[in-house]
């Protein structure tokens, strides 16, 4: 079970550990958001001085159609006390949670003001 936070903005913010390049977990908070098909999203700064991994080019759809190249990096994740290897999308945006990490998960989130957000594993 995964816990987070809706914050009065609006936002629901869930932690997830990401294996740093000095081979420890480290707690990222990211918003939820079931708009991102993918897994998760950072910004450059953040990836590229906290984080290992293989870089890539990727061709991704944004919500207004465009379709810009960015590159991806293959991370660890600690994800409901296992490892998982994750995409991370590098973005100049705010980091981001989506559905390729929360599929085959049920989402539980009280839409109010520090109210709970619980993802738990469907079986």
């Amino acid at each position: 079970m995964i816990r987070g936070t809706v914050f009065p903005n609006r936002e629901a913010l869930v932690a997830v550990e990401l294996l740093s390049a000095d081979g420890q977990f480290q707690p990222f908070e990211f918003i939820l958001d079931t708009g991102f098909t993918g897994d998760l999203s950072l910004p450059s700064g953040t990836i590229r001085t906290l984080l290992t991994g293989r870089r890539a080019q990727s061709q991704v759809e944004l919500a207004d159609g465009s379709k810009p190249t960015v590159y991806t990096w293959q991370a660890t994740a600690l994800w409901d006390n296992e490892t998982r290897p994750v995409i991370i999308v590098e973005s100049d945006g705010e980091p981001l949670l989506g559905m390729g990490l929360l599929w085959q998960n049920r989402i539980t989130l009280e839409a109010r003001p520090y109210g709970s957000v619980v993802i738990t594993r469907l079986e």
